[in-house]
């Protein structure tokens, strides 16, 4: 064999080598990218991804390989590694003195309402004399107030959920000191009337103000804690009104209640807009914001930024550093424009099953609450031959027990969250706050009632027939002592509930709750004098306490049920979302996003292998040459 023939082999064999390992390499290639996997060329660096072919060979050109791409929406992407997700924010950015500041604030808000109301009652004997009128018109007084005091929060729990808590605390305070300089210069009974309203309509909408911020700043497994102490302010002012209005009408005239209350109002607005900051989550989020309007501020807030951009010149320079997609959507949170608040709102809320039965029940609690209260005065006078200042002062343990029941049981209600999640094997995170989707937060909640609310009820039903035996001081005051105490631990953990079941409009919801309590309030005001007279002094008190123990089967009807009502309202929630972007996303262009076919022509016979994007499965077509 001559040295060209073997070259000419060396050369033929070389060349089999390299044919055999270009169709290796290129059905390897083809596997790898029909899974989604990128292919590497000899230097191991990945390839660009493209349509996965095998190509056939060509009568002009058969070493020439060609592929066409086919539409986007037919290749099978190469897969992701997904990014690692960003870290949780802290569900509230105050600190735990900050927090603990707000909590006083609030508490200390929610006390002007119910203490209005009760401070009251001392001077009505003066006024029918000054006035010349009958017991029935000045009680008239004490009727509209409360049903003012229902009304007014429909109206203020919503706009305290749509523009901002400092806005609303604001306008409430001023209207209602301005109420109370007028009550306190008044010398007709037309004046007195109307003033009441306006005091009324002021006051009242800072319970559910005082629900509204709890919800802003602590978490579903600490908000027991927090609204605990808020809901003392409420239940302590009835205890302590008559207390106050009797040394007050005794010592230094009716006309200073009302200049106390002007005091202590106006002095509470004053250091409202000096130190209180702005909670609301729409405005602030997580409360690491500051508003942009200068109105939103509190004025220590407004001080502290004129001092820093004096230190750093302009807002340009403070916000350099700053995610230009959190500045705009901190902007879009902080110019929410202030709305006409809809009452209808809250009255919507009442339409919810789980919200019903909450609410009825509290309103149960608070009728049978008011007939106690209001019923002392009338009976323990003749009993026990009491001055007004002494009957006042038998309010004080009913006071003193409720204070206690609002703060200790609520670190209960913590516990019960916490236990709960952990038989359930869910987290309970204080400062991220936690998912209830599919966490039984009815049960975690109402738990607690049913045996606590139980005492409370044996100890109310033999309240009346103790008054009616005429037995020692002694009794009752210890009855009272106890019916406070678990009343107000039950009513402490329903509101916290209603606040958990809303979590988007809580003071809406506890409007809508103060709504159906005051209502209530209201008529048990009005008639229990005649329920005492006509069923008797232990009838009467028995016959609340059955209505309030059968109460309690509506409340184990929301321990079972509730939680599946409440994954109908978060579906039906997200359904109407879907749709209203839907209709905004068909307002829209929709771009072309289809990839042209390049180097078309180039092959005519080529077999695509291509993912159908309807079964996921990899579907054979083959074209043909035209």
């Amino acid at each position: 064999m001559t040295s060209r023939q073997m070259a000419l082999e060396r050369i033929a064999e070389a060349s089999q080598e390299d044919s055999t390992k270009a169709e290796t390499d290129s059905i390897h290639e083809s596997a790898l990218e029909s899974h989604g996997m990128p292919s590497t060329n000899d230097n191991g660096e990945n390839k660009e991804p493209m349509a996965a072919t095998s190509t056939l060979p060509n009568n002009n050109d058969a070493h020439e390989p060609s592929a066409e791409f086919v539409p986007e929406a037919q290749l099978e992407t190469t897969e992701v590694a997904p990014a690692p997700e960003a870290p949780q924010p802290l569900f509230s950015a105050f600190t735990k003195r900050q927090k603990l500041f707000i909590v006083i604030m609030v508490s200390l808000a929610s006390f002007f309402s119910p203490l209005s109301g009760q401070i009251y009652y001392p001077v009505m004997p003066t006024l029918v004399k000054n006035y010349q009128l009958t017991p029935a018109l000045i009680n008239l007084t004490i009727t509209t107030y409360m049903i003012l005091q229902g009304l007014a929060p429909a109206f203020m729990g919503t706009f305290a959920d749509t523009g901002g808590r400092r806005p609303a605390y604001i306008i409430a305070f001023a209207v209602y000191t301005a109420a109370n300089i007028g009550l306190a210069l008044q010398d007709s009974f037309a004046a007195l009337m109307v003033l009441r309203c306006i005091q009324s309509a002021g006051s009242s909408g800072t319970v559910a103000f005082g629900y509204g911020v709890i919800a802003d700043i602590a978490t579903t497994a600490e908000r027991g804690k927090y609204i605990g102490p808020m809901a003392a302010g409420v239940m302590v002012a009835p205890a302590l009104g008559p207390v106050i209005g009797g040394l007050l009408a005794k010592f230094l005239g009716w006309r200073s209640v009302f200049w106390f209350l002007v005091v202590i109002s106006g002095g509470y607005l004053v250091f409202f807009v000096i130190a209180m900051p702005e909670t609301a989550r729409k405005i602030v989020g997580n409360g690491s914001e500051v508003p942009t309007e200068w109105w939103r501020m509190s004025v220590l807030q407004w001080l502290s930024r004129r001092i820093h951009r004096l230190k750093k010149g302009s807002d340009e320079e403070q916000h350099a550093g700053e995610d230009p997609q959190q500045q705009s959507e901190q902007q879009h949170r902080q110019t929410t424009k202030l709305k006409f608040p809809n009452p209808l709102d809250s009255i919507a809320i009442l339409l919810e099953w789980d919200a019903l039965i909450i609410i009825s029940y509290v309103g149960s609690v608070m009728f049978a609450n008011i007939a106690l209260l209001t019923s002392t005065p009338n009976l323990f006078g003749p009993l026990y031959g009491f001055n007004e200042l002494q009957i006042g002062l038998c309010f004080l343990p009913f006071g003193v027990s409720s204070c206690f029941g609002a703060v200790l049981y609520g670190k209960v209600i913590d516990y019960s969250y916490k236990r709960t999640a952990q038989k359930a094997g869910l987290p309970a995170n204080r400062q991220k706050g936690d998912s209830l989707r599919n966490f039984p937060i009815e049960r975690a909640r109402l738990q607690t009632v049913f045996p606590v609310m139980a005492v409370g009820i044996a100890a109310f039903i033999p309240y009346g027939w103790v008054l009616q035996q005429r037995v020692h001081l002694a009794v009752p005051l210890v009855l009272q002592f106890i019916v406070g105490f678990c009343f107000v631990a039950s009513l402490n953990c329903l509101n916290t509930l209603l606040v958990d079941l809303f979590p988007d409009r809580p003071a809406t919801a506890a409007a809508a709750c103060n709504l159906v309590r005051c209502c209530l309030g209201a008529v048990g005001a009005a008639i229990i004098n005649q329920m005492l007279s006509g069923m008797g002094w232990g009838w009467c008190f028995a016959f609340l306490g059955l209505v309030m123990a059968a109460g309690l089967f509506l409340l184990w009807v929301e321990c079972v049920f509730g939680m599946g009502w409440r994954e109908k309202r978060l579906l039906k929630v997200e359904r109407k979302k879907r749709e209203k972007e839907a209709a905004e996303a068909g307002d829209l262009p929709i771009e072309d996003k289809t990839i042209e076919p390049q180097n078309a022509g180039k092959d005519n016979h080529v077999q695509e292998v291509a993912l159908d994007p309807q079964t996921d499965t990899v579907a054979d077509t083959e074209t043909r040459p035209n």
